[in-house]
C-alpha cells in the first residue's frame, strides 16, 4: 500500500502538481482528485481531495471544497473544509464558513463569515 499523500510532511509547494486549471478556464461541477492540484481559474461546485488543492492569485471557487490540506492566494465563496493545514496567503479571500483543523494566515488574508479552528485534525 503506497503512503498516501496526506501523510507527507515536506512543504505541499513542494510536491509535484497533478494538475492544473489555468487563468480564463471556467468549470462547474464535481472535481475528486489524488495528489496536489493548482485553481487559477473559475471552479464552480465541489471539490473534494485527501491531498493538496492550490488555489492561485486569480483563482476563485464557488461552492465546496473539502480537502485535507490547502494553500489559498485566491477566493473562496461558499464552505471550505480543511482537515488539516490551511494556509491563507497576502491575496487570500474568504467569504462563507470555514472549518479548519489549523489555519496559518499571512498578514493581508482576509476571513468573512463562520470560521472554526479545531487545533486537531478534523474527523
Amino acid at each position: 500500500m503506497r503512503p498516501t499523500m496526506a501523510t507527507r510532511t515536506p512543504d505541499d509547494r513542494d510536491l509535484p502538481l497533478n494538475a492544473v486549471m489555468g487563468p480564463g478556464a471556467h468549470y462547474e461541477g464535481d472535481l475528486a482528485f489524488e495528489g496536489r492540484v493548482r485553481i487559477d481559474g473559475h471552479f464552480s461546485g465541489r471539490v473534494y481531495t485527501e491531498d493538496v488543492l492550490e488555489l492561485g492569485p486569480e483563482g476563485t471557487i464557488e461552492g465546496e471544497a473539502d480537502v485535507a490540506r490547502a494553500i489559498v492566494s485566491g477566493r473562496v465563496v461558499g464552505s471550505l473544509r480543511v482537515r488539516e493545514h490551511l494556509r491563507l496567503e497576502s491575496t487570500a479571500r474568504v467569504e462563507g464558513r470555514l472549518d479548519a483543523g489549523a489555519v496559518e494566515m499571512v498578514p493581508g488574508a482576509q476571513i468573512r463569515g463562520e470560521v472554526r479552528i479545531l487545533g486537531k485534525e478534523l474527523p
